[in-house]
């Protein structure tokens, strides 16, 4: 039966190693397979990344306003340049990085701008993690998130700009910090960074 393993975060070079390289593994999959898709695509897929459908219209809006903006970042973007992108130009470079080698420097950038966008919340569910609620009314979970602060000044893999938790009421910091983390999209910066806080500060197993 195949499960789900999240492999050594030390391996996959720390958080990014969930963003970028968290698997479907089965019985099988220590027997390499010589005709194994190896591009960026199926990196993605093997990841928990769904693929945008180049032919289709949903959220190529959206990722385009997001990308226009970002246009002036190299690091984030396919094409460096002062003209904006229309969508039809968006899907036509996420063509060509999808189908590079997955060894590629346009992963990230793929990872970015040619998936259905995903939170850090909905994206670590998919690995069995549950994000600890962060209502202020009804279920409040405020003796698991009192626990987790009392722990967070000791604690590793903290949440960025984070480095202590201040004041009375520090399992409320903790909680809206989680929520603020939990909404970011992988199109956003620090999407990767914050998946091992999160993993840590913020969530339970299903």
């Amino acid at each position: 039966m195949s499960k789900f393993i999240v492999p050594s975060l030390a391996g996959l070079g720390g958080a990014a190693g969930i963003g970028g390289g968290l698997y479907l593994m089965n019985g099988n999959s220590q027997t390499p397979n010589k005709s194994e898709d190896k591009t960026i695509r199926s990196k993605l897929k093997k990841a928990g990344f769904d693929i945008l459908d180049t032919n289709g219209s949903a959220h190529w809006g959206d990722l385009k306003t997001q990308y226009n903006k970002a246009k002036q970042t190299a690091s984030k973007i396919f094409d460096t340049g002062d003209k904006d992108v229309t969508e039809d130009e968006l899907k036509g470079l996420c063509k060509v990085a999808l189908d590079k080698g997955e060894e590629d420097a346009s992963y990230e950038k793929a990872k970015r701008w040619c998936v259905v966008p995903v939170s850090v919340t909905a994206h670590l569910n998919k690995w069995g993690l549950k994000a600890i609620s962060t209502e202020k009314s009804g279920d409040t979970q405020q003796t698991k998130w009192t626990e987790l602060a009392s722990k967070y000044g000791t604690g590793e893999n903290k949440i960025k700009d984070v480095a202590t938790l201040t004041g009375s009421n520090t399992w409320e910091t903790l909680r809206d910090k989680c929520k603020e983390i939990g909404e970011k999209k992988n199109y956003e910066d620090d999407f990767d960074a914050h998946l091992l806080p999160f993993q840590g500060w913020c969530s339970t197993k299903n």
